[in-house]
Parts: C-alpha cells; sequence; structure tokens
C-alpha cells in the first residue's frame, strides 16, 4: 500500500475562538482517509469539511474514509453537509465510509433517515479493504 504525504486542514477561526475542526489527511493507496477531530457544525466545521472534500474532488480523489473517533459534536449543518458531500461523490463514481461512528452520532443519522446512505465501519482496515472488495 502506498502512503502518500500527509496534511492538515483546519477549520476557519473567528475572532477569540480557535477551530471547531481539524482535519488530517492521509493516502493509502487510491483511498483518502480524513480523520476529523473537533465540531463539525454550521459555518467553522462544515466549511472546513466542505472545502477539504472538494478539493479532493479537484484531484480525482473520490474514494474517501472518514474517521470520527475524534468528532465531538456533530449538528444538522454537519449531517448535511455530509449527504451533500456523498452525493457529489457518488455522482463521480465514488464514495464516503465511515469508521468509529459513535453510538449519538448513529442515533443522530438514523433519526434523519440518512444513516442507511453510508457504509460504516469498526476500523479503518476494514473500510479501506471495503474499496478494493467492491
Amino acid at each position: 500500500m502506498q502512503q502518500d504525504q500527509d496534511r492538515t486542514i483546519v477549520g476557519s477561526l473567528m475572532a477569540g475562538q480557535s477551530a471547531s475542526l481539524t482535519i488530517e489527511e492521509r493516502r493509502v493507496g487510491d483511498v483518502t482517509i480524513l480523520k476529523l477531530t473537533g465540531e463539525l457544525l454550521l459555518d467553522d466545521g462544515e466549511v472546513a469539511f466542505r472545502t477539504s472534500v472538494q478539493g479532493l474532488l479537484a484531484l480525482g480523489r473520490i474514494k474517501l474514509v472518514l474517521d470520527l473517533d475524534g468528532v465531538t459534536h456533530v449538528d444538522s449543518s454537519g449531517v448535511g453537509m455530509l449527504v451533500a458531500k456523498l452525493q457529489s461523490i457518488r455522482k463521480l463514481g465514488g464514495d464516503i465510509r465511515l469508521v468509529h461512528l459513535a453510538a449519538r452520532y448513529e442515533r443522530l443519522l438514523t433519526t434523519m433517515r440518512v444513516l442507511p446512505l453510508f457504509k460504516v465501519f469498526e476500523d479503518e482496515a476494514s473500510a479501506v479493504q471495503s474499496y478494493a472488495d467492491s
């Protein structure tokens, strides 16, 4: 497996506040893993996520794994951005796989009736391998 240079994206900063979302990006072969840390919320977090994914799409990177282990809060705007980016990637023949989805976020996605749209895995290796299996 080939692993390329890692990079970190930090959400936009608001006066007097630290970024609510940090995104660490790395690649394993043709799969891009995004490790999200912090809050996927309206404005700051969802802007950082949207910008990150749009940049990847521009590079033709359409196989994504989102590691949500470090996510501390998700609101409806964050869920909406996940779904919007999933739709964009699928139009290009790609997908987003979720890893380490906490029970409370699983309930949120279920309540919003969007959980069935995503493939969810317990660990990163299984999510990456699922691309090879499909």
